[in-house]
């Protein structure tokens, strides 16, 4: 097992999109497959956090070797995933990423960043920013994996984080796609020009 892990999120409805967004195709993989690499070149294990169409997204990844949690809730929206993958943590790892499936272009780079950061103040929320504004994937404590687990009040992630404000660490990145999301179809032609322009 390796010291990091990230979660996944693959579990939502994808109804904006009008597509299955986790099977959607870029530079001939899905942009799930593209995460996977990501964070598995960086030495993170992976977790993906599945619900709609699971069986479908589960027979896709079953060859990547990565840990697959299935939430039963995800009608309920993303941060029923975020709770299901923090439960499902096995033991010794110091920190988890929690990354959503439609921001699949974060670089390396960033990985391997807020990795030194989080290694050099364990214990810290770390948070990537560019242009002044945090994105992600933050980098969370495992400590408040049963406090993700066991909220109850009504939120999002955001809301549980900032009430630990106090443990925020903000590194700066030069990688604008900690902020780039695909919510249309719009937005994923948008997605695959800017993937395009990376690797050319």
């Amino acid at each position: 097992m390796k010291p990091y892990v990230v979660l996944i999120l693959a579990a939502g409805l994808s109804r904006r999109m009008g597509q299955f967004k986790p099977l959607l195709s870029i530079g001939g993989e899905t942009i799930t497959d593209h995460l996977i690499s990501t964070f598995l070149a960086c030495g993170v294990d992976v977790y993906v956090v599945v619900g709609y169409r699971a069986g479908e997204l589960k027979a896709a990844i079953e060859h990547r070797g990565v840990t697959v949690i299935e939430n039963q809730d995800y009608v309920h929206g993303m941060f029923t995933s975020v709770q299901a993958g923090a439960h499902a943590l096995a033991p010794g790892y110091r920190a988890f990423f929690v990354m959503p499936v439609d921001m699949p272009l974060v670089r390396p780079s960033t990985i391997r960043r807020l990795l030194v950061a989080s290694s050099e103040h364990p214990g810290n929320i770390i948070y990537p920013v560019y242009g002044g504004k945090r994105g992600h994937p933050p980098l969370i404590p495992v400590s408040l994996a049963p406090v993700i687990t066991e909220w109850k009040l009504d939120g999002n992630l955001r809301e549980v984080l900032n009430s630990y404000e106090r443990l925020a660490l903000q590194v700066i990145v030069r990688d604008a796609n900690i902020h780039v999301d695909i919510d249309t179809a719009d937005d994923y032609r948008l997605l695959v020009k800017r993937f395009q322009r990376n690797k050319s």
